[in-house]
């Protein structure tokens, strides 16, 4: 069930129940907000007026940070949980354009070149998250014009991945898309892929949820990866590269398992 951002913030102290003294949740904000890569260069009295008084606030699952009828500039930055930014197509289709995870900045800011408009924010698993408005913002980049240059770079990055992921669902089988996907999300240490259900990887890769089930099933059979629930092992990360770079042509074909269009 999806429910609006409360006006006002829950806040969590370091005595939240569950929290131990060496989880993120019990770190001061700006402890925190040094370890977020645009921030680190700010000294810790540089930091402190950005979320002067603010606390983390608690989003559980279903929350709406930002829907496309809203306006105004807030930047978020994430200290725990994910959260998923997406639009609606006209069948009511969400079409995942990123996956917010921590130690990441994201939100409205137009004055850097960066647009959600059109789009909503949905918090997918417990969340604990920071908000700055537009005038706090336009402080710190006043102070500190290396802080803009480093927002401008990461808002180039995601735009470049955005390319890149517009271009394999207009030109990549699904085949090549979700070996991409499992690729760029897997454990290096364990190759685990883990907490992503089939919807949730066919929104990102833009496939149904049938397909993705059926071309695990062909990639499992020749021996890329092991499938359980909520969890991909990659077992052959050589051979699900060549997939995703469409070398490595695979026994089964699955085009019959390509999205096609629900019947209404």
């Amino acid at each position: 069930m999806r429910t609006a951002l409360a006006p006002g913030p829950r806040d969590v102290s370091p005595g939240h129940p569950g929290n131990g003294n060496t989880s993120p949740i019990s770190l001061p904000i700006v402890e925190y907000l040094r370890r977020v890569d645009v921030f680190s260069g700010l000294s810790r009295e540089e930091i402190r007026p950005l979320f002067a008084g603010a606390q983390p606030r608690e989003c559980p699952p279903g929350t709406l940070l930002f829907t496309p009828d809203e306006s105004g500039e807030r930047l978020f930055v994430l200290k725990v949980g994910r959260v998923v930014i997406y639009r609606l197509a006209a069948t009511g289709k969400r079409l995942v354009i990123r996956r917010i995870t921590p130690v990441t900045i994201f939100g409205e800011m137009g004055l850097l070149g960066q647009s959600l408009q059109g789009c909503f924010a949905e918090v997918a698993m417990p969340s604990l998250l920071c908000i700055a408005s537009r005038e706090q913002i336009l402080e710190v980049l006043r102070q500190r014009p290396d802080v803009a240059l480093r927002m401008l770079e990461a808002v180039g990055s995601h735009l470049r991945e955005m390319e890149e992921r517009l271009e394999q669902a207009f030109f990549s089988p699904v085949q090549a898309r979700l070996a991409h996907f499992l690729l760029t999300n897997l454990d290096p240490a364990t190759g685990l892929v883990a907490g992503y259900t089939h919807e949730d990887i066919g929104d990102t890769i833009g496939a149904s949820r049938q397909s993705v089930t059926e071309t695990l099933r062909l990639l499992r059979d020749e021996g890329l990866v092991e499938v359980q629930r909520k969890q991909i092992r990659v077992t052959d990360r050589r051979r699900l590269a060549n997939a995703a770079s469409g070398v490595d042509g695979l026994a089964t074909d699955i085009a019959p398992f390509v999205a096609q269009p629900q019947p209404r």
